[in-house]
C-alpha cells in the first residue's frame, strides 16, 4: 500500500471540517457494489463538506459506478448513501432533490431549445412553477449560455452542449452535484471561467469532478479521491497527497543576476542541488519538501535578487497518483 494512510483523511470531511462539528452534505459509509464476481467498488466511505472534490483514478477503478450509486441510478450491494438528511435507499424521491447529475454524456433531446430543456429539467426536478423561469435564467447565467438561449440544443458546438449538460445539473441548487468529465470541449478561456463558477458555487455546496486531467485537481479542487480497484486509496488535498507520500517538489529558479547562492540563502525544508550561470543571470536548480517551503523561499530570495521565473522540473502530484494506485495494485496482487 502506499504510504500515505487514507484513516486521517476519513476522520474528516472534504470541506476541510471535522466530522464531528460539521453536518456532512454528503456521507458514504461502507458502500460496495459487485457486478457478478467482480467488486466495483469495495467498502468505500468518506463524507463531504462545501467544497469541489476530485474523484481521479485509472479507467476500471470504479469510478463510474461509485458515481451511478451515488446518483441513484443503480442499486449496491452493501452499504449506505446519505444526502443531507435523506437516505438515498430508503428515500430516493428527496435524495433526488438534493442532488444533481452530469453524465460524461448527455442524452439531449436535440429538438428543443435551449430554454425549453431547461424549463423541462426544472418541471422534472418539482421546482415550483413560479420559480421555474428564475431558475432556468440562473442557470443560464452560471454556465454562459447567455448567447444561445433560443438555440436548437443539436444545433449547439460541443463546448456548449457541456454547458447544457452543466446547466441542468445545477438546476435549482442541489446540494450535491456530481459532474462527469464536465470539461470535455471546453476552450481553455471557457474552461477558466467554469473553474471559477465551480468554486464560487461550491462555498455552500458539494461538487464532485470525475477528471482524468490532474491540473484540473491541483487549479480546481480542495480535495480529492483516488480510486483503484474499486477501493478509495487515497482522500486529501491534493498537496497534501504528494507531501504524504514523500515526493518533493523540484524547482529551476531563474534569477536575473550573476549569483551563487549558498546554503545561507536556503530555507528550511529546501535543499541546493545545482547552479549554472550565463550572461542573462543564474539558474538555480532546489528541491523543496512541500509548497509551503517553496514559497518561503521564493520570497526570501525575491527580497535578495530579481527573479524572473519559478518553474516545477517533475509533476509531483503525478508521482504520488501513480504511487498511490499502483501502490494499491500491487497490495492487491499480494493478498489475491
Amino acid at each position: 500500500m502506499p504510504s500515505m494512510s487514507t484513516d486521517t483523511a476519513a476522520s474528516r470531511t472534504a470541506g476541510g471540517g471535522s466530522s464531528t462539528d460539521i453536518e456532512p452534505l454528503l456521507a458514504v459509509q461502507n458502500l460496495t457494489r459487485r457486478y457478478g464476481t467482480r467488486t466495483a467498488v469495495d467498502d468505500v466511505s468518506f463524507a463531504l463538506g462545501p467544497g469541489i472534490t476530485g474523484l481521479l483514478g485509472p479507467n476500471g477503478a470504479g469510478k463510474s459506478s461509485l458515481m451511478t450509486c451515488l446518483a441513484g441510478l443503480a442499486a449496491w450491494d452493501a452499504g449506505s448513501i446519505r444526502i443531507g438528511s435523506a437516505d438515498v435507499a430508503r428515500n430516493p424521491r428527496a435524495a433526488r432533490k438534493l442532488l444533481g447529475f452530469m453524465p460524461e454524456r448527455v442524452a439531449f433531446p436535440n429538438e428543443m431549445r435551449v430554454t425549453e430543456y431547461l424549463g423541462f429539467v426544472a418541471e422534472v426536478k418539482r421546482i415550483p412553477r413560479a420559480e421555474r423561469a428564475a431558475a432556468v435564467e440562473l442557470a443560464i447565467t452560471r454556465t454562459g449560455l447567455g448567447a444561445v438561449p433560443d438555440r436548437i440544443v443539436g444545433n449547439l458546438s460541443k463546448g456548449n452542449r457541456q454547458r447544457v449538460g452543466m446547466a441542468q445539473a445545477l438546476m435549482g441548487d442541489p446540494l450535491v452535484t456530481i459532474l462527469d468529465e464536465p470539461m470535455n470541449g471546453l476552450d481553455p478561456l471557457n474552461i477558466l471561467d467554469m473553474r471559477a463558477m465551480l468554486q464560487e458555487y461550491a462555498s455552500t455546496r458539494a461538487v464532485i469532478v470525475s477528471t482524468h486531467l490532474l491540473t484540473d485537481a491541483r487549479l480546481m479542487c480542495n480535495n480529492v479521491l483516488v480510486m483503484a480497484q474499486g477501493k478509495l486509496v487515497y482522500r486529501g488535498a491534493p498537496s497534501e497527497m504528494a507531501e504524504g507520500m514523500g515526493h518533493a517538489v523540484r524547482l529551476r529558479v531563474r534569477i536575473h543576476a550573476q549569483v551563487e547562492p549558498g546554503a545561507d540563502d536556503l530555507v528550511e525544508g529546501t535543499t541546493l542541488i545545482d547552479t549554472a550561470a550565463d550572461d542573462r543571470g543564474t539558474t538555480v536548480l532546489v528541491q523543496a519538501a512541500d509548497d509551503r517551503a517553496v514559497a518561503s523561499l521564493v520570497q526570501a530570495w525575491s527580497a535578495k535578487w530579481p527573479v524572473t521565473t519559478v518553474e516545477s522540473t517533475a509533476d509531483s502530484l503525478e508521482e504520488a497518483f501513480r504511487e498511490a494506485v499502483m501502490g494499491s495494485v500491487a497490495t492487491r496482487d499480494e493478498t489475491d
